[in-house]
């Protein structure tokens, strides 16, 4: 196997929440009478740190804090995020790997108890040696969560994949000095992630093809 450990990312990558988001905010842009945006828009602009893809939206911190933008998107996508599903065949393509023996972990900029809450309620914990999030709800500091994990891991960093959907995904694998392959079916489109140079795939099943080729 050219990987022995793979590490995925949680929002966008296997869970499928993109078009709950794009709702989330057209909620909170209603509430302001300010433009709403279309799902592709949202892939166009969704960039870490978040407070500066609101701003691209025309949110202003002068009457509403990030702070308070946050907390409002968190309680709404709280209520509701077990509308989402994963991703097609991301239960399978994690189990598969389990029984080939690649150890495999998730690295995520959600909040770690809600994030251990989701990973438990699709039944997934059993496949993971580790589950990193971060300790607030801002999604800051994946980056540094992802260079500690690695000092940490057992495993050359040239037999390690970090699987990922945005361009702050390659980010955080570049920090940690591993392998990077991105999916176009989460939360960034295509055209910026293939700016990155790394392999881009529209679909899990094109990951495990590349994995196991």
């Amino acid at each position: 196997m050219k990987f022995k450990h793979i590490i995925w990312d949680w929002n966008g990558t296997l869970w499928d929440d993109t078009w709950l988001c794009t709702e989330i905010n057209n909620h909170m842009l209603q509430r302001r009478n300010l433009p709403a945006i279309t799902i592709d828009t949202y892939r166009a602009k969704l960039c870490f740190p978040v407070d500066q893809y609101y701003c691209q939206l025309g949110f202003d911190y002068a009457k509403d804090s990030y702070k308070t933008l946050a907390e409002e998107f968190i309680a709404e996508y709280t209520e509701r995020r077990y509308e989402c599903p994963l991703h097609a065949g991301a239960r399978e393509l994690i189990a598969e790997f389990q029984t080939l023996e690649i150890s495999q972990a998730v690295l995520s900029a959600y909040q770690q108890d809600t994030l251990m809450q989701s990973v438990e309620y699709f039944q997934l914990l059993e496949y993971f040696d580790d589950v990193i999030g971060l300790n607030d709800i801002y999604a800051a500091g994946k980056v540094e969560n992802g260079k500690k994990y690695i000092q940490r891991l057992e495993t050359d960093p040239a037999e390690v994949l970090f699987i990922g959907d945005t361009l702050h995904d390659y980010e955080v694998a570049e920090a940690m000095g591993v392998n990077c392959a991105l999916v176009a079916c989460g939360h960034n489109n295509r055209p910026r992630l293939e700016s990155t140079g790394v392999p881009v795939f529209d679909t899990l099943g094109e990951v495990r093809a590349f994995i196991l080729a």
